[in-house]
């Protein structure tokens, strides 16, 4: 008897979009030339084990891979339209797996920033990788980035140890680069990170240069960010509430990126001055922005709330908070101060896998954009919307209102202004005073 797929009204177009994706991925991983042959089409259970357990390694999570199996059920069902009863043990099990990660370390989650212990089981090429990485303070996501770019371009040259690399020069490099554009189908972000990763293995790990690298280059078109009208902004926070609407506020109205918004930490709001502080940002790199009038209020409810449930903490003997590790020995009681605190805390406690340590962390980065998409579809939007549209509708309703677009590449964070150029497809007038566009929300919309 086949499994039961359930697919929520409406989304099956997305379902199945989704569903091609992955299956393109699977037919890549294991040599397929595509589905021009039912045989090409056709898979086992095996097959699918083999293709989860490389996104395993290559860091994916568990309800990730879960995405994985629903995808080829779906393409399964729908496309080749056979049953999918050889892939319910697989979803059953992958579901017992999401479980026991969400309750690993007795029930607490773990804190994303904190890479954990290096795995001694690692090929001792992993290891040293990842050694270097962090002496040289990369941020861990970049570390797993890098890592699963290293792993891949291991596979694809058949190497299994440091000493390996003795015969690896910058043409299997170049080789490896055109082979991700060529019969990878990969996009350019995606090659750029691979060269990156590989540059920076050859420097830190095998203390040598890369030299020139003249691979074909993935490429597409140039793309137009997605920009919501203030209208179209109203109406998405219009179907927002509570502490998911006061951070799409903070996306919009200070133009930051969602990692650095749920990072905030008590100390980065300086309602004095209106100012809000931007630490950890891409790159390592700190900026200030102003604070929108329209969130002072809020942010000081906010802030009543949070110092409450820390002094709740300290009441138990549990304030704690993580912070980087060279401030931690700078400062060895500053994570039990309040204005360490992250002001937008989890309602648990998380684990630092590298210390065992029990901290109050930030909400999840996951748990926004759920509430995003339902909020976009409630406002009848058609636009492709996620949580860094805002930032792009921060620098674009600037650039409206006469922004010059020097003052919004210092806002952005930016190092090139030719990455700030992306938003000139529309007229910029020079204006002398930067007014965050919430401020103008309501009266444009009045206006308008």
């Amino acid at each position: 008897m086949a499994s039961e797929l359930f697919i929520k009204p409406g989304s099956m177009e997305q379902e199945l979009r989704w569903a091609k994706i992955w299956f393109k991925q699977f037919s890549t991983f294991h040599g397929r030339s595509g589905p021009s042959n039912q045989q090409a089409t056709e898979f086992t259970a095996a097959e699918v084990i083999e293709f989860l357990r490389s996104k395993r390694d290559a860091g994916f999570p568990a309800w990730k891979r879960m995405k994985i199996i629903r995808g080829l059920m779906i393409y399964r069902r729908l496309v080749l339209q056979k049953p999918d009863d050889d892939l319910v043990p697989l979803r059953n099990k992958m579901l017992e797996i999401i479980v026991i990660e969400r309750n690993r370390d007795e029930g607490d989650g773990s804190i994303e920033e904190s890479g954990g212990k290096i795995n001694p089981r690692e090929p001792d090429a992993i290891q040293e990788f990842r050694r270097a990485l962090r002496r040289a303070g990369l941020r861990i996501a970049t570390e797993r980035a890098y890592v699963s770019k290293l792993k891949t371009f291991m596979s694809d040259r058949a190497l299994s140890c440091l000493a390996d690399f003795e015969k690896i020069s910058e043409l299997d490099v170049e080789a490896h680069l055109t082979d991700l554009a060529v019969d990878g189908h990969v996009a350019p972000d995606t090659q750029n990170v691979a060269f990156h990763a590989l540059r920076k293995f050859f420097q830190l790990v095998l203390k040598r240069e890369l030299g020139s690298i003249e691979a074909v280059r993935a490429s597409k078109g140039g793309m137009i960010p997605t920009v919501m009208s203030t209208q179209e902004v109203n109406r998405v926070f219009d179907a927002l509430q509570g502490i998911h609407l006061v951070i799409a506020q903070l996306l919009y109205g200070c133009g930051m990126r969602i990692s650095e918004a749920i990072r905030l930490r008590v100390k980065d709001l300086d309602f004095d001055n209106r100012r809000v502080e931007i630490h950890q940002s891409k790159g390592g790199k700190s900026r200030v922005v102003p604070m929108p009038e329209k969130l002072v209020e809020v942010l000081t409810r906010y802030m009543a709330t949070r110092a409450a449930l820390h002094e709740h903490d300290v009441a138990e003997g549990t304030a704690s908070v993580w912070l980087p590790h060279a401030l931690s020995r700078k400062f060895p009681h500053a994570h039990r101060e309040l204005r360490w605190q992250y002001l937008f805390a989890s309602s648990r406690f998380s684990r630092d896998p590298r210390t065992g340590q029990r901290h109050r962390h930030h909400l999840h980065r996951d748990t926004f954009p759920p509430h995003l998409r339902q909020a976009v579809e409630a406002a009848g939007l058609l636009k492709h919307v996620t949580s860094h549209t805002f930032r792009h509708c921060f620098a674009t309703h600037l650039l409206w209102n006469g922004t010059d677009i020097r003052q919004i590449q210092t806002l952005l964070g930016h190092a090139d202004i030719k990455t700030t150029e992306i938003y000139t497809h529309v007229d910029n007038r020079v204006g002398p005073v930067v007014v965050s566009p919430l401020d103008r929300l309501k009266a444009d919309a009045v206006g308008s």
